[in-house]
């Protein structure tokens, strides 16, 4: 694969471009020479509903039980790949990729489990990626109650859509981008490992920048990748 770092957080207000950018990337997905499977949690019940049934679908959940369960199983599995890990002296575990796909986390952090939440998300952040196990995060809120600091952090891909006010730009990216404020939709900053900023780039273009290793050359302006800060 072109890139294994595939934990992201896409964060906009509603109707920014989300469930756009999240149907692409299942797109991708499901087109790797090698099959991977994607577990599909879905609070709003219809953004991810017309993928329950794809052969590549692991688990799907909409009720706040069958998610808190459906995501343990998932902590389940995790636990599971790394004993296996363990037995075979793998550093990275040969199973096929499993994508857990949230749209959206603001209900589930803002609901009584948030710790529980909380918890999971930080694990499949830090430990996810040897386990070939990537987190995909949604959220229309872009504040510290609903995104904490331990997840933001440790997301390796973040890609920001249009924000209510350039505090929420500052906090998901660390500064207010040179680029300004983003129109409603079409564009997102995107900050991978191998940029030392973030870039600005269409909505459609988000996906293949984060997996795309030439990326790595932005670090040398040979991208044409328009810089955002």
């Amino acid at each position: 694969m072109a890139n294994s770092s595939y934990n992201t957080l896409i964060a906009g207000v509603v109707g920014s471009g989300k469930s756009t950018i999240i149907n692409g990337i299942i797109k991708y997905m499901i087109g790797l020479p090698e099959k991977a499977y994607m577990v599909l949690i879905d609070p709003k019940h219809t953004e991810l509903l017309g993928w329950k049934d794809h052969p590549n679908a692991l688990w799907y959940a909409d009720e706040p039980d069958a998610i808190a369960d459906t995501l343990l199983r998932v902590g389940d599995l995790m636990d599971l790949r790394f004993q296996r890990m363990k037995n075979k002296g793998l550093k990275v575990s040969d199973e096929p990729d499993v994508f857990v796909f949230v749209d959206e986390m603001t209900f589930l952090m803002q609901s009584k489990q948030k710790k529980t939440y909380t918890e999971l998300f930080t694990n499949i952040c830090l430990l996810g990626r040897a386990a070939r196990i990537h987190l995909i995060l949604c959220s229309q809120v872009s504040t510290q109650a609903v995104i904490p600091a331990c997840i933001r952090d440790n997301m390796v891909n973040l890609v920001v859509l249009k924000q209510r006010d350039e505090q929420k730009y500052r906090y998901l990216l660390g500064k207010m981008p040179a680029g300004g404020p983003l129109p409603m939709f079409g564009y997102a900053y995107v900050l991978t490992p191998w940029m030392n900023r973030p870039a600005k780039v269409k909505s459609e273009d988000v996906w293949k920048t984060i997996t795309d290793t030439s990326t790595m050359d932005f670090m040398t302006g040979r991208t044409g990748l328009e810089v955002g800060a």
